[in-house]
């Protein structure tokens, strides 16, 4: 429901306008409201609070004091510095996050753009070490399993380059990170195979300013479907299917410069 003070809107239309849905119109005195009929399709963006500047709306019982104030933004080139010194960690300390900052990590998803504002995201996330050993052990069983039957050469042709690795039992998808985050959406979400990607780019980016290393997972999207066991301790929502899935932790690495990659190609 979406309720606008009278006695707080000056009838600038700002609401109105910026509604992605079409939803909101003005009433006779010009005040913006929300027709009984067509509230259904409100998807809960909250830009009609947003944009309000007297603080006139109330979005789904969220008020203008329940939010942050516009802050400032990093300028463009300690942002690009993040861009350009972000790197794919696979080599982590043995330790856990402190609790501040895993909690700041989670609290961050809220914010996370979804297609149709839908947010039925679902995460996982592993907090401690130990809980990744399970992990470790039934990925390592698995790996060698598909190996003994012949089923990696259909799937992964090259493995022979890590075969003696992954016999000997070296972490070589998890790469010994103290925590993992999975994504899981409802399998007939609008954008479903789009918003878990979303979702840990924005958590990888985030991640580096508090000084935490991020490594997409993308093997164990597929092996948390092949392996019913590590499926199950995720313990996802009935009908919920993963995206994505990203290694973090405190890095183990410290390099000295920014790499220097190939532009991609623009039309011109």
């Amino acid at each position: 429901m979406i309720l606008v003070d009278k006695g707080k809107c000056v009838r600038c239309g700002a609401c109105v306008k910026d509604c992605i849905v079409e939803i909101m119109k003005p009433d006779a005195d010009g005040v913006p409201f929300v027709a009984e009929n067509e509230a259904q399709y409100c998807t809960n963006c909250q830009h009609c609070l947003a944009v309000c500047p007297q603080g006139a709306v109330i979005c789904h019982e969220v008020t203008p004091e329940n939010c942050a104030p516009i802050g400032e933004l990093p300028d463009p080139e300690k942002f690009m510095n993040l861009l350009r010194q972000r790197r794919s960690i696979r080599q982590y300390k043995d330790e856990n996050l402190d609790q501040e900052t895993l909690d700041k990590l989670k609290a961050a998803l809220a914010w996370t753009p979804t297609g149709c504002n839908d947010h039925r995201l679902y995460f996982v996330v592993i907090e401690d070490k130990t809980e990744m050993d399970f992990f470790r052990a039934e990925m390592s069983r698995m790996l060698k399993f598909l190996i003994k039957t012949g089923i990696m050469r259909l799937i992964y042709p090259n493995f022979k380059r890590y075969l003696a690795d992954i016999m000997g039992g070296k972490d070589v998808v998890f790469r010994n990170a103290p925590h993992l985050i999975v994504v899981a959406t409802p399998k007939k979400a609008p954008c479903a195979e789009a918003d878990p990607w979303i979702a840990l780019s924005h958590f990888d980016l985030f991640a580096q300013s508090l000084g935490v290393g991020t490594c997409w997972c993308g093997f164990a999207v597929h092996a948390f479907k092949w392996n019913g066991k590590m499926r199950r301790k995720l313990n996802l929502p009935s009908g919920y299917k993963i995206g994505a899935a990203m290694l973090f932790g405190k890095p183990d690495v410290q390099y000295a410069r920014a790499t220097a990659p190939k532009q991609f190609q623009f039309r011109t």
